[in-house]
């Protein structure tokens, strides 16, 4: 398994070929709801974009990445000099 419940991931290069995957998913992220083994699509993902408000999805691993936030947003996310309280 190599991403956990919560994990943030967006559509990966493969799975944005596969034309199987719905439209919904090609934009937007989705958070990882659940894990199944010894399914075909393991994955469960709720599923957040302009179109897809909280819809579940299936998917394979090879189908999703992390999603990564630029070090410059990291910064300015974690600054204690900017945090209330």
């Amino acid at each position: 398994m190599k991403y956990k419940i919560g994990t943030m991931v967006e559509l990966s290069a493969a799975g944005r070929k596969r034309r199987q995957n719905p439209q919904r998913v090609f934009t937007g992220f989705g958070i990882i709801t659940n894990h199944f083994n010894g399914r075909s699509y393991p994955y469960q993902i709720m599923w957040f974009s302009e179109t897809s408000n909280g819809q579940n999805f299936d998917a394979k691993e090879y189908e999703l990445k992390k999603v990564r936030i630029p070090k410059s947003n990291k910064k300015k996310m974690f600054d204690k000099s900017k945090r209330i309280g």
